[in-house]
């Protein structure tokens, strides 16, 4: 029996005549916030949030493939349960301090502009790298990455 987020995966493929490609389920925002990582998934769905950052000692930390543009995501609300499908349109290794301010706008967060951005990110990326027991350097590369909503339940 097909998973919720494989039922919507295989009726997206259907329906657009997908043969290649498979997906993998995402969520943004921490497991255990519920609450977060359904705000955050009102900006995705709302257009408002159209880009996302992490290092990229984080991927290697998790022994997680960093997002390749065309990789398609299941998007789970905070109950786990499936309720859009995104896709990678741009992936990009950049400098912390080389992170553009048009990436800080899609983002979604805050006030939008490149000095809070940075501000937010520092903290919350120094706070991810200490789970790995790794400290965070504004030196350091990250991955940005850009995305759209090709599917959502509503």
């Amino acid at each position: 029996m097909a998973t919720p987020a494989e039922h919507m995966w295989n009726e997206f493929v259907e329906k657009n005549n997908i043969t290649k490609g498979n997906f993998q389920t995402r969520w943004f925002g921490q497991q255990d916030q519920p609450d977060e990582i359904d705000r955050l998934n009102d900006l995705i769905l709302h257009g408002q949030k159209r880009s996302t950052s992490k290092p990229l000692a984080y991927y290697a930390a998790e022994q997680e493939a960093v997002p390749q543009v065309g990789d398609y995501y299941v998007l789970l609300n905070g109950e786990m349960k499936p309720v859009a499908i995104i896709q990678t349109v741009v992936s990009e290794l950049i400098p912390f301090l080389r992170v553009s301010a048009e990436h800080a706008y899609n983002e979604g967060e805050g006030d939008l502009s490149l000095e809070d951005w940075r501000t937010r990110s520092s903290k919350k990326f120094t706070e991810l790298m200490s789970n790995y027991d790794s400290k965070f350097s504004e030196d350091d590369p990250i991955v940005t990455e850009v995305f759209k909503v090709v599917h959502s339940e509503g």
